[in-house]
């Protein structure tokens, strides 16, 4: 048709779309390589969502506040599109901040929101900082998108009288793949929750599963998983195993299907023949009153092949000495950082994800 003359096209002009067509084109974060492009299909999206919905059992009497950003799966799959799925409503603010947040909720009926773990400390550190109240009506708050600490955890559930769910997920799987369940019982700290989106077995490097309990590479399946990578055919031979994606991260499976992330076999460091993963250093800094956020990283040793090291905020008074202390109450010796450095912030992603590669790059000599 035309209007003032120009050709505007109408939606009689289209062809429907079919649900293997592709909606999106997403990239990976590219926390240990260069990020891969990932088409979703409408199918994907829709398992997703689904999933997300049934989960945490959205409905008609839900709102959901838009957290995070619209162009990552965290923000459009699961905030978004879960909520509506679910027949309920969300919340988009024009600006995101922790204050804004936190005037916003309550009047506008919250009951859910979703958010990394970063912008959860921040929100936790305004309401202590204020001496104010957290809002109330939230049924449950969820974290994704990088490791949850239990001392945060703890700190989010008693100011807001909720359960916070840690879930995992990833671009690949169209988001979520396992979610700590709504109560009861209990969400378990430390664990990523049971399957809730993709089917999940631990493998061992030849793709054979372990047994349970048996630490290996995480692998799923699913609906919402992708065909694979646009365009790379190397990088889909290195992913797909007999229909199982290989997530690249390391985990281990419990008897009642909870699971428990140690982190990216790629970013393991290596010491002196030991295996260290960067998540369970990082939790023993978290732990210092002091340490507002941290980032665990290999740097190249002639002695050791790598050495430990950490970049650290700090909210208070605390020097690099201190820190190694704290650590060794917590960690066996070779696990200590032998180099912490301590930075006005962290350097994350747009979603809170930690690029520890891109880190450890700012501290090498050339």
């Amino acid at each position: 048709m035309q209007i003032d003359g120009r050709v505007v096209r109408t939606g009689q002009d289209f062809e429907p779309a079919q649900p293997d067509d592709i909606a999106l084109l997403l990239h990976t974060s590219g926390t240990t390589s260069r990020p891969k492009q990932v088409p979703l299909s409408h199918r994907n999206l829709m398992a997703s969502a689904r999933a997300i919905a049934a989960h945490y059992r959205l409905g008609p009497d839900d709102a959901s506040f838009v957290a995070m950003p619209l162009f990552h799966v965290h923000g459009l799959v699961a905030s978004a599109f879960a909520a509506l799925i679910g027949g309920g409503r969300v919340i988009v603010p024009p600006r995101f901040s922790p204050q804004r947040m936190l005037d916003q909720l309550e009047p506008a009926g919250v009951t859910w929101l979703s958010a990394g773990p970063t912008l959860h400390q921040m929100v936790v550190e305004r309401i202590e900082r204020a001496g104010r109240t957290a809002p109330r009506g939230l049924r449950f708050l969820r974290s994704c998108s990088s490791a949850l600490s239990p001392e945060l955890m703890a700190r989010v559930e008693a100011h807001f009288e909720a359960p916070l769910l840690e879930a995992y997920g990833m671009t690949e799987a169209s988001h979520q793949i396992a979610s700590n369940p709504l109560p009861p019982p209990a969400p378990r700290a430390a664990t990523v929750g049971v399957s809730a989106g993709a089917e999940i077995r631990i493998a061992d490097a030849a793709g054979a599963e372990l047994p349970l309990g048996s630490a290996g590479e995480v692998l799923i399946r699913g609906p919402g998983l992708t065909s694979g990578y646009l365009g790379n055919p190397e990088a889909n031979r290195d992913a797909f195993v007999d229909g199982w994606f290989r997530t690249g991260d390391l985990g281990s499976l419990d008897g009642d299907g909870y699971l428990q992330l140690v982190g990216r076999l790629k970013e393991m460091i290596l010491r002196g023949g030991e295996n260290i993963a960067p998540a369970e250093v990082e939790d023993a800094l978290r732990a210092h009153p002091a340490v507002v956020d941290v980032a665990c990283f290999g740097l190249p040793d002639a002695k050791y092949g790598e050495l430990v090291a950490a970049a650290v905020s700090l909210s208070g008074a605390a020097d690099e000495g201190e820190l190694a202390a704290h650590c060794h109450e917590r960690l066996a010796a070779f696990k200590v950082p032998s180099v912490i450095h301590i930075l006005d912030e962290v350097p994350r992603t747009a979603t809170g994800k930690l690029q520890r590669r891109r880190i450890a790059a700012l501290f090498v000599e050339p």
